[in-house]
């Protein structure tokens, strides 16, 4: 039995101190932070938050690196009963601006500074106002429920309070908060629209995190290596829920460096390691990959996000040496591993991502013109319901009622297939199927067999208008380093390896292709490759991308 069916995670985290409060919750560089330190610090914050006025219902922006302080202001928030709003440290001005004005941030906790990149600078082109102002006055034009700009530095910056100042408050020690309330804001990356806010409560994320666990038999003994940012659903959520449910300890990167990567490993002894391709690929291309000990480690999930090449989860499981790795399914609206693996499966079913419905939601998949369930073996929508799922999005009501459909089942808008086992499958983005010739084809079938080519690094195929089989494929290729490559050669290797109408209509070798920061790394802006696409091919004024 699930014990936090009806808890909140600072619920959660106060339970695990009492039996593991002398286990590492987080390692970060020199510093080790135990689950009796981590409820402390959440709770002293709390109320410093709470002497500024912040409570229930108030949202609070979290701008800061993958380190212990954004897991003790994340956690502080829910003992209030305020609602995180998770920020990529990688956001600049345009999504800061745009966040913190539509999600009524009251509140915002930020660093000064990442590696080279200035928060301030980009902060006062977003609130000017905060330089002038008196803390906890903040007045800004752009994002006008903000009053509290909170800076994680050590020293003090004019209109802001100090985060070590506020965690010298008494600690909170009620605040009536339910499973049912809010816990984050958690903003879709927004490669084609403005970002949207699902909705995402302690009852939607906290017995999945517990349920994950179990599955992949997590124990107070395991390390987990964790260098995805914690804006997004699988770093903020998923992966913290599941390690610190079962008492064990996040090791915590808030920079991704391969040759750091691996050092961690040997030096904290991590079983298990979640990546995406592009953190996976320069640590088996690092040159000292076989000088580190990696013998501890046991699972971990691999992640495609764009940065990946043929053969990439089959490396992870034997150069790197993650044995019992996985691939994983999951969006923000209804949480990570949302389809997920047990470990005992079989390796070409591990390699694959989906298979298993997470407890706690249903998956179908249906016809996405007509909304018929399909028949196993048949592609089409994937859509989920239960209580993993969001409940909308924040203050867009009219996108929260297209995201459901009639019955009451969310809309992933990724495609699907289930076979004659009931294991589902994910298939690739539907909005990116490629319809030619009364064929569905997903760009990731033909990609992954361009990726096949020993030449080819990495290649992307989007659709073009076509008179004759109403799309056609495009294919955008970047080569390995040294590696010629001609259209016309590269299409004729296609030729008898895969139907007819899958082969590119044009090739076009590039270095690099447009993409879009999101929480678990670059996402491949698709819309805009295409528009690309159709200009490089002359076939008109492309549609505009917003």
């Amino acid at each position: 039995m699930n014990p936090f069916t009806d808890a909140t995670a600072p619920s959660m985290l106060d339970a695990v101190a009492a039996r593991h409060g002398a286990r590492e919750a987080m390692v970060f560089g020199d510093e080790r932070v135990t689950f009796a330190g981590f409820a402390a610090r959440s709770r002293r914050l709390a109320g410093g938050l709470a002497a500024l006025g912040i409570g229930r219902g108030d949202k609070v922006a979290i701008w800061l690196p993958n380190r212990p302080a954004w897991y003790v202001a994340q956690y502080a928030c829910a003992r209030l009963g305020a609602v995180v709003v998770a920020l990529n440290p990688r956001y600049r001005s345009h999504e800061l601006s745009y966040i913190l004005a539509q999600s009524d941030a009251a509140a915002l906790i930020l660093a000064d500074h990442l590696g080279g990149v200035d928060y301030f600078e980009t902060l006062h082109q977003v609130v000017p106002e905060v330089a002038a102002a008196v803390p906890g006055e903040v007045e800004s034009a752009r994002c006008p429920r903000l009053r509290h700009v909170i800076v994680d530095a050590e020293d003090p910056y004019p209109g802001c309070h100090r985060l070590a100042d506020l965690l010298d408050a008494p600690p909170l020690v009620h605040a009536a908060v339910g499973p049912d309330d809010l816990f984050t804001l958690l903003y879709t990356s927004g490669t084609t629209s403005f970002p949207k806010g699902a909705m995402m409560s302690h009852r939607n994320c906290v017995p999945h995190g517990w349920n994950c666990g179990e599955i992949l038999k997590m124990t107070p003994q395991d390390r987990v290596l964790h260098a995805l940012p914690a804006a997004g659903t699988w770093g903020g959520l998923n992966i913290p829920l599941t390690t610190w449910s079962h008492g064990a300890c996040l090791v915590l990167m808030d920079v991704f460096d391969p040759a750091r990567a691996l050092s961690l490993v040997e030096r904290e002894r991590c079983t298990v390691w979640n990546a995406v391709d592009s953190m996976a690929v320069p640590v088996l291309d690092h040159p000292a990959l076989d000088r580190f000990d990696r013998s501890s480690l046991r699972t971990g999930a691999i992640a495609a996000t764009g940065g990946g090449r043929h053969g990439l989860f089959e490396e992870f499981v034997e150069r790197i040496g993650v044995p019992l790795a996985y691939q994983p399914y999951g969006m923000t609206e209804v949480n990570a591993l949302s389809l997920l693996h047990e470990l005992d499966e079989p390796l070409e079913l591990r390699r694959l991502s989906g298979v298993k419905t997470a407890p706690g939601i249903e998956a179908r998949v249906a016809h996405p013109e007509t909304g018929a369930p399909c028949q196993a073996g048949e592609e089409g929508e994937l859509q989920f319901r239960g209580r993993l799922v969001t409940r909308g999005y924040y203050g867009k009501p009219e996108e929260t009622a297209k995201a459901f459909t009639e019955d009451g089942w969310f809309s992933s808008g990724d495609l699907g297939v289930r076979d004659e086992r009931g294991y589902t499958f994910f298939k690739g983005r539907l909005r990116e199927v490629l319809r030619i010739s009364h064929f569905m084809v997903s760009p990731g079938e033909i990609e992954a067999f361009l990726m096949s080519h020993p030449d080819v690094q990495q290649a992307f195929v989007v659709g073009v208008p076509d008179a004759r089989t109403n799309e056609a494929a495009v294919a955008y290729v970047i080569p390995k380093t040294g590696a010629l490559l001609a259209e016309d050669v590269l299409q004729g290797w296609c030729r008898g390896k895969i139907a007819s109408y899958k082969i590119p209509r044009a090739i076009r070798f590039v270095k690099d292709v447009p993409r879009t920061p999101g929480p678990h790394g670059d996402k491949v802006q698709r819309g805009r490759l295409r528009e690309q696409a159709i200009a490089d091919l002359g076939l008109g004024a492309p549609e505009t991308t917003p």
